[in-house]
């Protein structure tokens, strides 16, 4: 049986293409009024004609948001707020693989800015309306986070930039986040997990060398399409069984084990106080 979710609000971020977008797309034939948190609002009008094509009762708005910077996060955040008192879900979905080392303009490195301190802020700051509805909160994270490392006294990568060293620590950062914010926010009726989407055909390697684009497209036929991927972040948003469970690391709508140092809770509260202090919270 389809899970109904008439009357619920989802903001997606990202949701201009691959999972976000299949989530968006699902979630709005579900009955969800979804919203639309994108860096380009041409890409973000463009996909909700294309969702609006195939689900001809969607409810779609959109807000622009650039996750990469603090300032834009804080704006949009009071934008939502203002224009949606209560929000059921939170889908923290928007990500990238910087190949080559570059800065927010905040002076973080980038996949580290995007992946895990424009969404730190911003669920922080959604808080108060997630709350109002007993949210979820679901972060998108990565199998990544096996290769991943908190490199607590450079976290912005100085030396030694490596693509995979960036996003395996913003992807472990994630699972991290994911497990402090259910801890603190036991007892307020917010739940908060996390998940690995499989290795999905997405294009988050922007300025990627031919070399690096030709192996892209041979791992692409090992990889799986976007809206298979999207299918638990989907159900992690609407299916009554996780109703109440937080702190979790799903894959495939089931409960997964991620590695040891994902579940070390001094790392977690090292993590989420110096991200804090990064932000300025």
């Amino acid at each position: 049986m389809t899970v109904s979710m008439q009357g619920k609000t989802v903001l997606i971020t990202g949701a201009n293409s691959g999972i976000g977008f299949e989530a968006a797309k699902a979630l709005a034939a579900m009955g969800a009024r979804v919203v639309l948190a994108c860096r380009r609002p041409e890409a973000a009008e463009d996909a909700v004609a294309r969702i609006g094509a195939e689900v001809p009762a969607a409810q779609l708005e959109t807000v622009r948001l650039d996750v990469s910077s603090l300032d834009d996060v804080r704006r949009a955040a009071a934008e939502i707020i203002e224009r949606f008192p209560r929000l059921d879900v939170l889908v923290n979905n928007a990500g990238l693989a910087n190949v080559r080392r570059e800065e927010s303009v905040d002076g973080f490195e980038l996949t580290l800015a995007t992946n895990h301190l424009g969404p730190f802020l911003l669920t922080s700051l959604l808080l108060p309306v997630l709350q109002a509805s007993g949210g979820r909160i679901v972060n998108v994270a990565s199998v990544a986070h096996s290769i991943g490392k908190m490199h607590f006294e450079d976290l912005n990568l100085t030396r030694g930039y490596q693509v995979m060293k960036a996003y395996g620590q913003s992807k472990l950062a994630n699972i991290l986040f994911t497990r402090e914010l259910a801890r603190r926010l036991e007892g307020t009726g917010v739940t908060a997990n996390c998940l690995h989407p499989g290795a999905v055909n997405t294009n988050i390697w922007p300025g990627a060398h031919w070399y690096e684009k030709l192996a892209s497209a041979v791992i692409r036929v090992f990889t799986i399409t976007a809206e298979q991927g999207a299918k638990t972040t989907v159900w992690l948003a609407s299916a009554p069984e996780v109703a109440g469970q937080t702190g979790g690391y799903y894959y495939r709508c089931k409960p997964a084990k991620a590695r040891p140092k994902a579940r070390n809770d001094d790392d977690a509260r090292r993590l989420w106080d110096m991200s804090a202090a990064m932000v300025g919270m």
